[in-house]
């Protein structure tokens, strides 16, 4: 699995940043913004490809090379918890938020 992960995480986040697009362009010209998170899928399907980016780039030691594996799984850990959170503030509190 890590080896998949070594090759094709990247192609992973930039199918999902594509989707993403695909489903905000659809949903802005074509169903006329029927879809309630529009603008917030977008920014989401782009905070997954850096993170899957970043991750297969630390898998791949291009960074954080001198660290140990348990150091690198920790801010592999890091990066996918904080990519989840600001996902979730991105689609659920920021619509509920009275700005």
């Amino acid at each position: 699995m890590k080896e998949w992960f070594k090759k094709y995480l990247g192609w992973l986040g930039f199918g999902t940043l594509m989707a993403c697009t695909l489903l905000f362009a659809l949903d802005k010209f074509l169903l006329k913004n029927t879809f309630p998170i529009n603008e917030e899928l977008l920014m989401v399907g782009f905070l997954i490809m850096g993170a899957a980016s970043t991750i297969q780039d630390i898998i791949n030691d291009k960074y954080f090379t001198k660290y140990s594996d348990k150091v690198k799984n920790g801010i592999i850990v890091f990066i996918a918890t904080s990519t989840i959170g600001i996902s979730y503030f991105f689609n659920f509190i920021k619509n509920h938020l009275i700005l």
